[in-house]
């Protein structure tokens, strides 16, 4: 009876021991797809921000549906808005979601560039 009540205990200490994996495994995989999102929102209103603030207007308003981040295997979808604000300053909005149903992501960066006189 008594081995009946360990393994039957066991059991259950094994099953939350596995459950807690899960979680902790799904927590990464989340963390870096959330990482990688981060950093092509970043990437890209880092490459719009060298060029020169008075030609940004929204010819350069794009939506790419499948960018690839080196270390996973899946896409993502990243759409860039420049706005032309009142005081002649522009606003740069990056939007990256992941393609994936599995690890869904939604980032959004902004950023607004001042002319210089």
């Amino acid at each position: 009876m008594e081995i009946l009540v360990a393994i039957v205990l066991l059991g259950i200490m094994a099953s939350a021991g596995i459950s807690n994996l899960i979680v902790a495994l799904r927590t990464a995989k989340y963390t870096e797809v959330n990482f990688a999102a981060n950093s092509l929102a970043i990437s890209k209103v880092e490459e719009i921000s060298a060029i020169d603030v008075s030609a940004l207007n929204a010819s350069y308003n794009e939506t790419e549906p499948d960018v690839p981040w080196s270390d996973l295997n899946l896409t993502f979808t990243r759409t860039t808005t420049i706005s032309v604000n009142d005081d002649d300053s522009r606003t740069i909005d990056v939007s990256v979601v992941s393609n994936s149903p599995d690890v869904t992501t939604d980032v959004s960066f902004s950023t607004t560039l001042a002319l210089w006189e």
